[in-house]
C-alpha cells in the first residue's frame, strides 16, 4: 500500500460515522437519466437514486464569505469517497441534493479532493433549499 493509498484510507476513516470517525450520515440524491426506447418512443428508467454515505461539515471563514459565489449560510461538506456499505460513492454533481442532519441542501459547487490522482472525496459547497 503506497503513501497515497494510506491517505485515502485515513480520509475514509476520519469522514466515517464509525468509531473514531468525525463524519455524519449524508444521503445523496442523484438524478439519473433515462434511456430512449425507440420501440415505444419514450424514455425508460431514470429518476432519483439515493446513496447513503458520510461527510463532515466545515464552515467558511468570514474572508471566504466576501466571495460573490458564497452566500451567508453556505458551508462545505467534505464528502467521503465511499458509501456506508463500503462501495465507491458516485461523484456528486452540481444541482444534486442531499440530506444532512435533518435538512435538505443543494450542491452549488464542488471540487474533487485528490492526492496524486487517488480520489479521496469531494469538497462540496452546500446551500439550504
Amino acid at each position: 500500500m503506497g503513501m497515497y493509498d494510506r491517505i485515502r484510507a485515513m480520509t475514509i476513516r476520519q469522514l466515517g460515522v464509525d468509531r473514531g470517525g468525525k463524519g455524519s450520515p449524508v444521503i445523496l440524491y442523484k438524478q439519473e437519466e433515462g434511456v430512449f426506447n425507440p420501440a415505444t418512443g419514450r424514455i425508460d428508467g431514470g429518476g432519483t437514486v439515493k446513496y447513503t454515505g458520510s461527510g463532515l461539515r466545515v464552515n467558511y471563514t468570514n474572508f471566504e464569505y466576501k466571495s460573490e459565489v458564497i452566500e451567508h449560510g453556505d458551508f462545505q461538506i467534505y464528502l467521503s469517497p465511499v458509501l456506508l456499505d463500503g462501495t465507491d460513492c458516485p461523484p456528486p454533481a452540481i444541482a444534486d441534493t442531499f440530506l444532512f442532519l435533518g435538512d435538505v441542501y443543494k450542491v452549488i459547487n464542488l471540487e474533487p479532493w485528490n492526492a496524486a490522482g487517488i480520489e479521496c472525496g469531494w469538497k462540496v459547497q452546500s446551500r439550504k433549499g
